[in-house]
């Protein structure tokens, strides 16, 4: 998954990634849902390449091609 670092709920901006541009795009990979009052499914848990774990809204991720080993189709 990607998103822009400004897009990222929990923990805030303003905390731990406080040293990344917002416009900075992330990639990580989906490891769980939360659901947001009666909004199910509403953030994705999101496990980022700086071994941090972020909650971001599901409608702002997008889906990024996996890479395939040489010879895939």
């Amino acid at each position: 998954m990607r998103f822009q670092a400004s897009d990222v709920f929990l923990p805030s901006p303003g905390g731990t990634l406080a040293a990344i541009p917002e416009e900075t795009e992330l990639e990580g990979t989906i490891i769980d849902f939360s659901d947001s009052g009666l909004r199910s499914r509403f953030f994705a848990v999101i496990d980022v390449v700086r071994t941090q774990s972020l909650i971001v809204p599901v409608d702002k991720l997008e889906i990024i091609k996996a890479a395939t080993t040489k010879g895939e189709t």
